[in-house]
């Protein structure tokens, strides 16, 4: 297939925020992140290969899956996939997917009577939400709520850091966290913070059954509205001389001290 300079414009554009909102689609690159969505129920409108794809064997197979998921499968060139892929070497395959749409209502009415969710406020870096996804993927995590002040799930950069984790737990995007917040707390949640300035060390908290943990902007923290919505304000101590600690590696320290408590 030809991708012609409409249809490339049209793929290029899911690069832009703007767009992929408009059109609720994003799309995904790489043998990874290509494989985890065609093994997802997320709906697959397109995929694009190059000729090279087929030689491999993960390639072939992968290219099959595809073509059971959707009949828009299609070979091109070098330059026609590296014109609409958002990374230098995309590894010769690239789909567009169908934007999933969950609500924080939806996520904070847990089935498991065992129910941690985790929510985002004000994290600015893509490479960290991706990581924090995917660390949420790893510990089991039951749901995640992003803050509308936070990088989008479906930016790239997010993408390619949740390495398939996106497929693998619900998210919603854009929440008011203000407000869900108080609504999980109606629930029955418990609602712990990370706060350098907190007064609970994170691995001496008995959590609850249903717990909600939120953290922070990189700079700032959570927010002060957040935080007055806080059961307990969680710290994890310094014992160094470090300035800060990243948010991704601190949302892995709280969450395997969860489980370690849980088991």
């Amino acid at each position: 297939m030809t991708l012609y300079k409409a249809k490339l414009k049209e793929l290029k554009q899911l690069s832009q925020k703007k767009y992929r909102d408009e059109q609720k689609k994003f799309l995904v690159e790489g043998l990874r992140l290509v494989g985890e969505a065609a093994r997802s129920d997320f709906p697959i409108l397109e995929a694009f290969y190059i000729e090279e794809i087929e030689t491999d064997g993960q390639g072939k197979k992968l290219i099959a899956m595809l073509k059971r998921k959707t009949p828009n499968v299609y070979k091109v060139t070098h330059r026609e996939l590296a014109t609409v892929t958002d990374t230098v070497t995309a590894q010769g395959i690239a789909a567009v997917l169908r934007q999933r749409e969950y609500t924080a209502d939806r996520i904070l009415h847990c089935s498991d009577g065992q129910c941690t969710l985790v929510a985002f406020d004000g994290i600015a870096d893509p490479g960290n939400v991706g990581s924090m996804v995917r660390t949420c993927d790893w510990f089991g995590v039951n749901g995640i709520l992003i803050g509308r002040n936070s990088v989008e799930l479906y930016n790239p950069k997010v993408l390619r850091g949740t390495m398939g984790g996106v497929f693998h737990l619900p998210i919603a995007d854009g929440v008011d966290l203000l407000s869900a917040i108080s609504h999980a707390k109606e629930l029955g949640f418990k609602v712990y913070v990370t706060d350098p300035h907190g007064e609970t060390h994170f691995d001496h908290v008995s959590y609850e059954a249903k717990s909600l943990i939120v953290f922070g902007n990189e700079a700032w923290g959570v927010s002060d509205q957040v935080k007055q919505l806080a059961d307990v304000r969680l710290v994890i101590r310094r014992y160094g001389a470090g300035e800060s600690l990243n948010v991704a590696v601190a949302c892995g320290i709280v969450l395997s001290a969860l489980h370690r408590l849980y088991d």
